[in-house]
């Protein structure tokens, strides 16, 4: 991948976005004076990818199952961005999530038709929601949320020869899932919480469905800062014509919080 592709862009933008929120932090401010909080998390997902991707019509879809043990060994580790924001006023807020990663991966395919498969997949999604507050004390916070997730999803598939010839191809597909969740956290005096979040999607409109479910722990360093680790689960099915994306990704999560 050069260092022209936008993806990369993506990571500067994150990483002075970072440094400015650590040092509007540092001011020891968590509102703006118009009465804004924003924060800002760049994190690590260590996921997994297990299913099934179909690329053409004409060639038959390939299982893929890459256990989180051997996932250093299929990312392409600086085709990776993974950063969350957030936007409050009120009980009213303004949610993003991001993620691209870049896999490689290969398995046997169904049936003697073909050998094995190798797949290239860059993947790209972002959730975009609105959230309310229903409950906001110092004992529990529980949000709302509504909004759309954006699918992009690029395939390079190449089967190996069985009874026919080896051959391969390449398919890209985009759609939007509208979704809805909710979350909450539960914040303890010692500066740690706990955290969780689901969300589900689809409805048959795009794709089949879409749902998503997050457990973990902070700890609040400071009032600016939090650390925190949990573990992701994103299931979601899709097809289009000959395009099939039917897989589900999970592993754990490493992140820092920066709030301004």
């Amino acid at each position: 991948m050069s260092s022209s592709h936008p993806f990369r862009d993506v990571i500067v933008c994150l990483t002075f976005g970072t440094l400015a929120a650590t040092a509007s932090a540092q001011a020891d401010q968590t509102k703006t004076e118009n009465g804004w909080t924003f924060e800002i998390s760049p994190y690590l997902w260590m996921s997994g990818v297990r299913g099934d991707v179909g690329v053409f019509e004409r060639l038959p879809p390939s299982s893929i199952d890459v256990s989180f043990g051997d996932i250093f060994n299929h990312i392409d580790w600086p085709a990776v961005v993974f950063v969350s924001g957030e936007a409050w006023k009120g009980r009213f807020a303004i949610l993003g999530d991001v993620q691209y990663i870049k896999l490689k991966a290969s398995a046997s395919t169904p049936g003697p038709l073909f050998g094995t498969g190798t797949l290239v997949q860059q993947n790209f999604h972002s959730t975009i929601a609105g959230a309310y507050r229903f409950i906001d004390s110092p004992k529990i916070t529980v949000d709302g949320l509504a909004g759309a997730r954006i699918f992009y999803v690029n395939n390079e598939l190449t089967l190996t020869s069985a009874l026919l010839r080896g051959r391969s191809g390449s398919s890209s597909d985009a759609w939007v899932n509208p979704v809805i969740g909710v979350r909450g956290t539960l914040p303890f005096a010692t500066g740690f919480s706990v955290d969780g979040y689901l969300d589900a999607g689809g409805f048959g409109i795009s794709s089949d469905w879409t749902w998503q479910i997050y457990g973990g722990v902070g700890y609040r360093f400071k009032k600016w800062l939090t650390a925190y680790a949990g573990y992701r689960y994103l299931d979601v099915r899709h097809r289009n014509g000959g395009f099939l994306y039917d897989v589900t990704q999970q592993g754990p999560v490493l992140g820092i919080r920066f709030i301004f």
